[in-house]
């Protein structure tokens, strides 16, 4: 059985948030979302795609806009959905957005140190 986060458009998705290309990443997880049945997993997927968009009005100069992606994506986002480390995942992004180096990526729970403390 293919599960939200074994199917390859959820791959696809991380692999292009992971290499900066959020306008890209949005649009295959999309693909994903609107297959899935309604529930908690569909809403962390949906929250993972306002999280791109996010990213993506923040690359387009659009404060506002990047501003309410974020509320929502935050929204939905917690709990976490294993096999995803959500406030691993926003904490990248956020740091990101208030200029510190480093690239936002999706983070996997198998990712994290033992000792992990989210910042």
């Amino acid at each position: 059985m293919t599960t939200w986060w074994t199917d390859p458009r959820f791959a696809e998705g991380a692999a292009r948030y992971d290499g900066g290309e959020y306008f890209e990443a949005h649009e295959a997880w999309e693909h994903l979302w609107r297959a899935m049945p309604p529930g908690d997993d569909k809403r962390f997927v949906q929250g993972l795609i306002q999280l791109a968009v996010s990213l993506e009005h923040a690359r387009r100069q659009n404060p506002r806009g990047s501003a309410g992606q974020w509320a929502k994506a935050v929204d939905k986002l917690f709990p976490t959905r294993p096999p995803v480390d959500a406030e691993a995942t926003v904490a990248l992004a956020r740091a990101h957005l208030d200029g510190q180096p480093g690239a936002p990526r999706v983070v996997y729970v198998d990712d994290l140190p033992a000792a992990y403390e989210p910042p």
